[in-house]
């Protein structure tokens, strides 16, 4: 019973769309009209400027880490738990049930989940992934290699632990839904047609 009471509060926090919301409240539109079609920090980065689409990737990593909290304090969540309300929050975010499941990819969202989930994962994670970024400016590369090495360093820091296959599981479903996610843009890259971060291009 417990896994599924986080699970629901993960995808209510999860469709907390910020772009979607940032879109009709500051800019009057609906941002899956433009760039990528997704609504996405990575899309609200490109169509809606740096400033206000670092502000809705802000906003969409601090819904994980308040489901992540919820889940903790209030649950008593294990490291278990913690994942499968991370997992609700990721469904939310690609899955909105108001915006006919179409949302964004989970990246930022993730980084919230991690965040609070374990500190030292989302570090040993995420700088060597902003490295990369700032080298190759392919957001989708980045999140892709991000995705990669959470699974690693989950498996570095909880194989011998209680549970430890499990939330390895779990983390596996993390990077294999950010695969899935990013399909299109691996397509891309395969062809040498994705964009960087830097270009700027509408639908």
């Amino acid at each position: 019973m417990n896994y599924l009471l986080c699970l629901l509060i993960g995808y209510v926090f999860g469709c907390l769309q910020t772009s979607y919301i940032i879109g009709k409240l500051v800019k009057k539109v609906d941002i899956r009209d433009f760039g990528s079609g997704n609504s996405g920090a990575t899309n609200a980065i490109r169509v809606f400027g740096k400033n206000l689409g670092m502000f809705c990737l802000i906003m969409d990593a601090l819904k994980g880490v308040a489901a992540i909290s919820v889940a903790r304090y209030c649950l008593d969540g294990t490291t278990l738990l913690l994942l499968v309300t991370g997992f609700g929050v990721i469904l939310g975010h690609n899955y909105p049930f108001y915006m006919n499941f179409k949302g964004g990819k989970g990246i930022a969202a993730s980084l919230g989940i991690f965040l609070a989930i374990d500190y030292r994962v989302f570090f040993l994670a995420g700088i060597p992934s902003l490295i990369f970024l700032a080298m190759t400016k392919y957001m989708s590369l980045a999140s892709l290699s991000y995705s990669l090495l959470l699974l690693l360093f989950m498996g570095v820091f909880y194989y011998n632990q209680p549970q430890g296959i499990l939330i390895i599981l779990s983390t596996a479903v993390f990077t294999a839904l950010a695969f899935w996610r990013h399909k299109d843009n691996i397509k891309r890259l395969a062809s040498g047609t994705e964009r960087r971060i830097s270009k700027n291009k509408n639908k």
